[in-house]
């Protein structure tokens, strides 16, 4: 018979009193606030707001706003990418006010909505290119918060304080109106990373945000009898991009300097491409779909299947286009990279939804049960789209509802009543988790040369053009020469 586990007597951590390392006298922190390169300004074209009957999103101005990060001047400066924000003001004037039944003016998720994609060189060579951007913000937002953090403080970022969605505009009245918003940078040199970035050992770092084209605002009334009348259209502008840089000093840096072989750093980070396929109008039953996410570590995938709130019949089911994330009513559902699956039985989001929502939290990182405090609920999460009607059958989870008017209904035997998907948009969110160990070098699976694939089988057929827009998350390891002050990414 084994003995009883134990092990030699010591001390708890709790007993270790030795010091952390001293910062040397000349190392100081200091913040860096920078304004755009060129373009200062975006205003979106001249158009009416609203549209009886009719959840409208307007064109916008897609417009790169590029930024020239200081860089390369000592190698003893950082910067830390946990302080990285992106800071800009919305402002419109209105000259005659509108006149509308049962109006709504509301912001898209945040004031991420506003962006279309990230890029950031070096030398003129992309280090990292995320596109979707806003939509990616709004996944990671309604997934990795809880309800009351978005309306606490990340409500600096646009969100709504009593609803899931973003702020509500005003314009039945005349005036001049102006709402600045603060967003995280989802970035190498943001929040995707969590070591001191060597911004003093790489020239001509430049990040740059492209707006997006479609105006992130969503207006719907019953029946217009006047549109507002705007002397300034909708406008962005006092851009900021807000760093913190930290100078270690000489003598750390010399330290450094001493440690590091080939006088190079290799610096690990993660990024997200992604992927955009279409399920054409009609479409039914088994379908594959081809993610172009090529990368050598892919540790999870995410998606989303949306439509355009362009028609006015299918803005009654999605008033929040794109950023309503609906069930499909797909009976299978299973990603596949090579001859493995993920997961390895397929999620079934007709009769099991559930499940796959955990799968979800597990893909991106976080434990059972204690990260399930999300913003997205039961309803929102089994709420359906693009399809003329909910599944019938005994095997039917009796939570899956279908929206019209801009409401969804209480699931039968519920004691709650209707709500506006204006204020819980559909959060039909799905993930794979393919990390293999966490904490190694590499630790997702190489999908180069296999690309992953979307397996599906939709139960009932399309009503409507699908868009499935798709992120893989990928580790990456930035080689900074030192000597040529130039960086290579690894992706």
């Amino acid at each position: 018979m084994s003995a009883f586990p134990s092990s030699s007597i010591g001390l708890p951590k709790s007993m270790d009193y030795n010091l952390p390392p001293s910062a040397s006298d000349s190392c100081r922190s200091y913040s860096v606030n920078l304004a755009p390169d060129g373009i200062t300004t975006v205003s979106a074209p001249s158009q009416n707001l609203f549209v009886a009957n009719q959840a409208l999103q307007g064109q916008f101005n897609s417009q790169i706003i590029s930024f020239s990060i200081p860089s390369g001047n000592s190698n003893s400066v950082f910067l830390d990418p946990t302080h990285t924000t992106l800071s800009f003001s919305l402002s419109y004037q209105i000259t005659t006010a509108s006149s509308a039944t049962g109006p709504i003016v509301k912001l898209l998720s945040s004031a991420s909505s506003f962006w279309d994609s990230l890029v950031l060189y070096s030398n003129n060579t992309p280090l990292e290119q995320i596109n979707q951007y806003g939509l990616l913000q709004h996944f990671l937002l309604q997934n990795t918060v809880s309800y009351s953090q978005r309306a606490g403080g990340i409500s600096q970022m646009g969100c709504d304080t009593n609803s899931a969605n973003g702020i509500d505009l005003a314009h039945a009245t005349v005036g001049t109106y102006r709402y600045n918003f603060s967003i995280p940078l989802l970035s190498m040199i943001g929040i995707n990373s969590d070591k001191l970035f060597p911004v003093g050992m790489v020239n001509n770092l430049q990040l740059q945000m492209t707006t997006s084209s479609l105006l992130p605002i969503v207006a719907y009334c019953s029946a217009v009898t006047t549109n507002p009348v705007f002397s300034q259209n909708f406008t962005l502008s006092e851009f900021s991009l807000n760093l913190k840089y930290i100078d270690i000093g000489e003598m750390a840096s010399s330290m450094l300097m001493s440690t590091l072989p080939d006088n190079r750093i290799l610096y690990k980070t993660s990024t997200y491409t992604n992927s955009q396929v279409t399920l054409p109008n009609g479409s039914s039953g088994a379908q594959q779909l081809l993610l172009q996410i090529r990368n050598t570590s892919v540790k999870s995938v995410y998606h989303q299947f949306g439509i355009s709130n362009s028609v006015a019949s299918q803005s009654l089911v999605s008033p929040n286009g794109y950023y309503d994330a609906i069930n499909i009513t797909t009976n299978s559902r299973q990603l596949q990279v090579g001859g493995s699956f993920f997961p390895n039985r397929p999620i079934n989001d007709v009769s099991r939804p559930s499940e796959g929502y955990l799968y979800l939290i597990q893909a991106l990182g976080g434990s059972i049960p204690s990260s399930l405090g999300t913003v997205v609920t039961r309803e929102m999460y089994s709420s359906v789209g693009a399809v003329a009607s909910v599944p019938t059958g005994a095997n039917v989870d009796s939570v899956l509802v279908l929206p019209s008017a801009l409401s969804r209904s209480a699931p039968v035997g519920s004691d709650g009543g209707a709500v506006a998907v204006f204020s819980q948009p559909s959060g039909a969110f799905y993930g794979y988790d393919l990390e293999r160990l966490g904490g190694t070098l590499f630790s997702g699976i190489n999908t180069r040369s296999t690309p992953p694939f979307l397996n599906l089988n939709i139960q009932n057929a399309l009503n409507a053009t699908v868009t499935c827009n798709a992120w893989g998350y990928s580790d990456v390891v930035l080689a900074f020469d030192i000597g040529s002050k130039s960086v290579q990414a690894f992706v």
